[in-house]
Parts: C-alpha cells; sequence; structure tokens
C-alpha cells in the first residue's frame, strides 16, 4: 500500500505558528513501524529545513515530499528535484506586515505562505496587503488555506506531487494509494489519487466532494493507521 499523509492539520494539530508544530514522540513511531509494510510518503508546503525542525530527523524508510512536490527526500538525501520557480523580493511585503501583530511571512521553495492565525485585528487587511503584492508579483498560483495564504510562483501543486511520486518510486498501478490530507492545498492530491482509483480521506468535520470519506480530528488519523499497522 503507498501512504501519502498531509502533515499539518492531519499528522500533527494547527497551531498558530509552524514551528510549534512538532509530532509526538508515539505517532512518529507509529509512522516507523508503517513503513516497514507500506510505502510512506509525507506530502508537506513546507521546506525541508522547516519540516525538520519540527519532525525531526527523518527516518531512513520514509519519504518527504517538501514544498508541494518539488523536492523528494529519503534517509535525510535529495531523491529527487522536480520544477521550482523563483519567489519575488518579499522586502516590500515584510515592510506592510511589520506593525500587524501574529502576521508573518514563511518562505518556501517556488513559494510563499502569509500567515495570521495570531492576528487579532480585521482579517481582511492582511488578505488586501497579500492581494496588493501578488498583483504586482504575479503567481501562477494562490491558494488560501486556514489562516494562511500561498502564492505558488511553480507548477508544482500536491496534485503534481503524487503524480511525480507514483513515477518516481515505480507504482505498478495495483498497489492500493491512500492520501489523507486537511486543507485546500490537498485537494489537487485527492483528486489525483481518486483519478487513479485511490481513496482520498479528508481530515475534518465538512468532508468535500472530492473526498470519499472524512476523519473528524488528528486522532482519528491516527486510529485509521494503527489499523494499517504490522
Amino acid at each position: 500500500m503507498i501512504l501519502l499523509l498531509d502533515y499539518d492539520g492531519t499528522l500533527v494539530p494547527i497551531v498558530e505558528h509552524p514551528d510549534r508544530a512538532k509530532i509526538g514522540r508515539q505517532e512518529k513511531k507509529l509512522l516507523i513501524k508503517l513503513s516497514e509494510k507500506h510505502t510512506v510518503a509525507i506530502v508537506t508546503g513546507r521546506d525541508i529545513e522547516s519540516f525538520r525542525r519540527v519532525f525531526g530527523k527523518i527516518p531512513d524508510s520514509i519519504y518527504v515530499i517538501s514544498s508541494h512536490g518539488s523536492k523528494v527526500f529519503r534517509n535525510e538525501a535529495l531523491v529527487k528535484e522536480f520544477s521550482s520557480g523563483k519567489i519575488p523580493d518579499l522586502g516590500e511585503l515584510m515592510e506592510k506586515i511589520k506593525d500587524m501583530k501574529g502576521v508573518f511571512v514563511e518562505k518556501k521553495e517556488g513559494c510563499f505562505a502569509l500567515h495570521y492565525r495570531g492576528y487579532r485585528g480585521d482579517e481582511e487587511e492582511v488578505r488586501k496587503v497579500f492581494r496588493d503584492f501578488v498583483v504586482k508579483h504575479p503567481p501562477r498560483k494562490v491558494i488560501e488555506g486556514k489562516k494562511v495564504l500561498e502564492a505558488l510562483y511553480t507548477d508544482q501543486d500536491k496534485g503534481r506531487a503524487v503524480a511525480d511520486f507514483l513515477r518516481l518510486t515505480g507504482w505498478n498501478g495495483r498497489e492500493p494509494v491512500i492520501y489523507i490530507g486537511d486543507d485546500v492545498t490537498d485537494l489537487y492530491a485527492f483528486r489525483k489519487v481518486k483519478e487513479l482509483g485511490g481513496t482520498a480521506l479528508f481530515v475534518g468535520e465538512e468532508k468535500p466532494p472530492e473526498a470519499d470519506r472524512a476523519l473528524r480530528n488528528v486522532q482519528e488519523v491516527y486510529s485509521f493507521l494503527r489499523k494499517l499497522a504490522p
């Protein structure tokens, strides 16, 4: 079986600052155990440095697909790099948000994210600053997630990431594929997985049409994964 797992909101709860989203020791052990029987890949919008800060050392048996599919890592090493666009100078944006407490920019490979989960002011002000910036510096795609706005300057998204990864690992078309995710960025992966005959599981209360079924929260994700462990 191929298990493709989003990180934030799926393997760990959503928190105010991305660097606080650390995985628990027992949960990490479960992922390692799963990888003894199945192919396990964590698919994240984070770049690899941000991911390592919250996950720690990447086990030899687990793949990490970072930056919406721009790079694939295993055993702490880069396995494959796909197309990655160049983001513009973010100085102007940083200047605009410097007095907005709780708003910050996360730079990634080929994209950037504007987080405002901790902002207590008018959220429309944050969205306007973001819109004004991307009008001047048009990305290939804009994704609005849970209190985060992402501008992608690359063709990669999680749907392409899934297809690229399956080709990279020599998927035979018969082995079951499961994708679990919670956010708008994961909808691209849901569509691709279902197109390939796999199963898409959404984490949250309101299942989108792109998903086959829902798991209500992170705890239900781990309950589901334990059933697949050897």
